[in-house]
């Protein structure tokens, strides 16, 4: 379903203003009761309990991100292909964290997240992320993923960029299409057959291929066998972490980190790089 004109969440200065919309949603979706919503998000392998959805449309206060996306695939919405409902809830959530009521973190946690190297976190790794501002004037890139192909169509511009600068370089690591437990582990994970998710990682590999260019970045591509537990893109000093649903429908929301160096998450993040590469064949 898609949202009529005048419906534009960016314009919510309130959870109350947010819930309003969240109601007009319901309402356009057929006025779903609170339980066939939390049937349909069930049947989606989500949660969506009727007291909470019920609070979250009284708009007394701020609903958990998750909470309001789940709400909206229940009700026919794609939040990833409507980014002003993250853009409102992100907006609402920096203004309640300015009020007199929000508590300072603990000495504790701001020294923990220090020394993770800890930048930001966020919940959806395609719209969240300010990847333009990472992407400037970068050298070196490294992704590790299963695919990937949705992030990089939508970073083109700025992967061919990087790979017509001389001396830059670009590695990548994709699922092994040739590894059948492989294949059938992560085409069971994303809702896919073998033959499309083959389909997808050799498109991808392609995709990196043509950015080949003289002169221009050194660029890698290699295969690896195994699972994916999580997939992360190091741009120079700063790397990108985000996890995998093992929900069969692929979720809007996951756990999403940006970490710098120096930090033990960003040197995780390189240690566990190279264990990948030795276990990876060239494409």
């Amino acid at each position: 379903m898609s949202p009529p004109d005048d419906l534009d969440p960016t314009q919510a200065h309130t959870a109350a203003d947010l819930a309003a919309c969240l109601r007009r949603v319901q309402l356009l979706a057929g006025n779903p009761s609170l339980r066939e919503l939390e049937q349909r998000a069930r049947r989606q392998g989500r949660s969506l309990p009727r007291s909470t959805t019920g609070d979250m449309l009284s708009g007394r206060r701020l609903p958990r991100k998750l909470l309001m996306i789940t709400f909206l695939q229940a009700c026919g919405v794609n939040p990833a292909k409507d980014p002003r409902w993250l853009v409102a809830w992100n907006r609402l959530a920096a203004l309640a964290a300015e009020t007199p009521e929000h508590r300072p973190l603990s000495a504790d946690i701001v020294a923990d997240v220090r020394a993770a190297g800890l930048t930001r976190i966020g919940t959806t790794y395609l719209t969240d992320m300010q990847w333009s501002a990472l992407f400037a004037d970068v050298r070196e890139l490294d992704v590790y993923m299963a695919y990937g192909q949705t992030w990089a169509r939508m970073h083109a511009r700025d992967l061919a960029r990087l790979a017509a600068r001389p001396g830059a370089r670009i590695r990548v690591v994709l699922a092994d299409p040739d590894d059948p437990l492989t294949v059938a582990v992560l085409a069971d994970r994303f809702d896919l057959t073998t033959e499309e998710l083959r389909r997808r990682i050799i498109a991808t590999e392609a995709d990196y291929a043509a950015l080949r260019t003289e002169p221009g970045a050194t660029i890698e591509i290699y295969y690896r066998a195994g699972d994916r537990m999580f997939s992360f893109y190091r741009l120079d000093d700063t790397a990108v972490l985000g996890f995998y649903s093992h929900a069969r429908t692929r979720a809007a929301s996951v756990p999403v980190f940006v970490c710098a160096r120096p930090g033990d998450l960003y040197d995780f993040i390189t240690e566990e790089w190279q264990a990948i590469l030795r276990d990876s064949r060239p494409a």
